[in-house]
């Protein structure tokens, strides 16, 4: 099997995963929201909201970065950083949020401030890894439409699945606080083997 080849599955892989884990905590995250703000349109409009903001940050920032440097070690560190953000979330998630509550209101500015607190930072430091996976599969214009078409959709194939397994089977079975934990530990488990594989995702020769 070729190297290109590798490389490809490899950062298609890295694709479905982060996508899963990025809808997957989009769900998790009406359930830290629920005991304060609710789970009618207003906080699903709120976090669904934020979340687009989140994936047209990440897209922008991750352009940017990846024009001027060509480095999965640095889109590996965002990851790390995105996976420590959401690991320390359920320490201080509860006690932030009762602050809120008495301070900024159950209305549409405290659920969005909520939201984007929770959802935010983290989720644009996911977002950042698509155009990265772009541009480091990218070997000719010719069919560069096509590539960036193939990441999206499987891209999104993972946040189809991490909307429904995390949904239907994984909150039943684990709970949100654990979930949230596991969802960080794989996010920072793609950012290092993107650190450990700087060389090899580049092309590289070793």
């Amino acid at each position: 099997m070729s190297r290109s080849l590798l490389r490809g599955l490899l950062l298609f892989a890295l694709a479905v995963i982060l996508g899963f884990v990025l809808m997957g905590f989009e769900m998790l995250a009406s359930r830290y929201l629920y005991p304060y703000f609710g789970g009618g349109i207003n906080t699903w409009a709120s976090l669904i909201a934020t979340v687009l903001v989140a994936l047209m940050l990440g897209y922008l920032v991750g352009g940017t970065l990846v024009d001027r440097t060509l480095s999965p070690k640095l889109c590996g560190a965002l990851l790390v950083v995105a996976g420590v953000y959401l690991f320390s979330i359920p320490l201080w998630v509860d006690p932030l949020f009762a602050w809120m509550l008495t301070s900024v209101g159950d209305g549409m500015t405290g659920i969005i401030l909520a939201a984007t607190v929770l959802l935010l930072l983290p989720l644009t430091l996911l977002s950042v890894f698509t155009p990265f996976a772009v541009r480091l599969l990218l070997t000719s214009v010719s069919f560069g439409g096509r590539l960036v078409g193939y990441v999206y959709g499987v891209s999104t194939v993972g946040n189809v699945l991490g909307t429904l397994v995390t949904t239907f089977m994984l909150v039943p079975s684990f709970g949100s606080r654990a979930l949230t934990m596991a969802f960080a530990a794989i996010a920072a488990a793609c950012g290092l083997v993107m650190i450990l594989c700087d060389r090899f995702l580049r092309g590289a020769e070793t």
